[in-house]
């Protein structure tokens, strides 16, 4: 019953999201703009993995896998005609995951077939990165200091790493990845701070994202979110050298990073976490203060964990293994700040963490928190939604409902999440996310 439920009802999204005019009506409404820090924004963006047609191409070649027999591979098409018309209109900016070259040929991969189909658009897209990837590189490296978007996965080298992984057996795309990974290895090398020395992955205070952060950092600090901080890097590292591309220094890169981790999160008897930042006054006392973060992909213990628990397999070491499963089940008990059923830092992401951290330690305890999570995601369906979910916001006492399709804060992250935990995974769209498995 369930599974023809979860069918009936991600059927009636899919037709739901084939209407593209509707979709700009709704997403162009001023109710889902959103405020930051004074300034009003759209966060619809049509070339955006996040919020765009390319989140559309993901959904329909994942559809189209789940359901062949009901017409989703022409929908597809048409959005992937929409997507070649918008970049002949408005050109590609970035090489980035979420907003960028990345996420556009990540969305074409999940719609090729296995890669029998758009190879022309691919090769394309592949070249666009062969290009600019030694470029920008060069760039960032003239750089006094770091911003966590010149490396992070959402707009850094490290989202566009995981699509390069994709094509690690092409030449040019493994040089692309060769040349991202050298990048991530030369800034974690330590540096100097006045009269310190600490790891290069320091943020500088008015390198942070918005006033309100510098206020909190006046100091700087260390971003340790899987989404903006050292666990994507430890990620792409750890995926890397599971797919044979060892650098000089890659492997004490790794163990560097995954010791920061394990030395800076709240462990006791009681607790077991992660935060979001590392303050340098945090560093320098080499003591975390407690603090009350999510329990999310972006911030907070299970993205921390995941990439812990993947460095731990790679390097055989017990002790990253033990505090990160310990650390995921008391996440999964707690859900701090976890109300929304969307990917980014709601139920679907803390949902297909479970069910990696099931495929990779064989935890019964994993599976059924997925599965109980899935179930959760469903009770948020809302008939009323344009997309049948909402993106779930709060502001102090407030809370906002905004209608979303993509795959970060949509409704595209929440059914690609309910189809993975009800059937598996037909599409490589977890690669936008740092969360593929990638076999030794």
């Amino acid at each position: 019953m369930e599974k023809e439920r979860i069918k009936s009802l991600i059927l009636s999204i899919g037709k739901r999201l084939s209407d593209y005019d509707y979709i700009k009506e709704v997403v162009n409404n001023e109710k889902n703009f959103i405020n930051i820090e004074g300034m009003t924004i759209n966060p619809f963006r049509e070339l955006s993995l996040s919020h765009g047609i390319p989140a559309l191409c993901v959904l329909y070649g994942e559809l189209n896998e789940q359901y062949p027999d009901e017409g989703f591979d022409n929908i597809g098409h048409e959005y992937m005609i929409k997507m070649g018309r918008a970049i002949e209109e408005q050109g590609i900016s970035s090489l980035a995951m979420f907003s960028g070259a990345s996420g556009i040929g990540l969305s074409a991969v999940c719609l090729s077939h296995s890669r029998t189909r758009y190879t022309s658009f691919i090769n394309n897209i592949n070249s666009f990165i062969e290009d600019a990837v030694e470029k920008l590189v060069v760039e960032l490296k003239s750089h006094k200091d770091i911003n966590m978007s010149d490396y992070d996965v959402i707009e850094g080298l490290c989202g566009v790493a995981n699509y390069c992984m994709l094509f690690h057996n092409d030449k040019k795309m493994k040089e692309a990845l060769i040349l991202i990974l050298e990048y991530i290895i030369e800034i974690c090398k330590d540096k100097a701070l006045d009269n310190l020395t600490i790891p290069g992955w320091y943020i500088l205070s008015e390198n942070q994202f918005l006033k309100h952060d510098q206020a909190l950092w006046p100091n700087g600090c260390f971003n340790i979110g899987l989404s903006h901080g050292i666990p994507g890097m430890l990620l792409v590292l750890c995926n890397s050298a599971k797919l044979n591309i060892k650098l000089p220094k890659q492997l004490d890169t790794i163990i560097k990073i995954s010791d920061f981790l394990m030395k800076f999160h709240i462990e006791n008897e009681e607790k077991n976490y992660w935060g979001s930042h590392i303050s340098l006054e945090e560093y320098i006392n080499n003591k975390v203060n407690e603090t009350n973060s999510r329990d999310a992909w972006c911030y907070g213990t299970p993205g921390v964990a995941y990439s812990l628990i993947i460095s731990g397999k790679l390097m055989n070491e017990r002790e990253y293994i033990d505090s990160s499963i310990d650390a995921m089940k008391k996440a999964i008990k707690r859900l701090n700040g976890i109300y929304s059923p969307t990917f980014c830092h709601g139920f679907s992401g803390i949902a297909y963490i479970s069910k990696r951290f099931y495929e990779i330690t064989n935890i019964e305890y994993f599976n059924e928190s997925s599965i109980n999570f899935s179930n959760k995601i469903l009770d948020f369906y809302d008939e009323k939604a344009p997309f049948g979910f909402y993106n779930i916001e709060k502001d102090n006492e407030r809370i906002e409902y905004y209608d979303y399709i993509g795959i970060i804060d949509g409704a595209i992250g929440i059914l690609l999440t309910i189809l993975a935990i009800e059937n598996g995974v037909k599409t490589p769209w977890d690669y936008a996310f740092s969360l593929q498995s990638i076999e030794l």
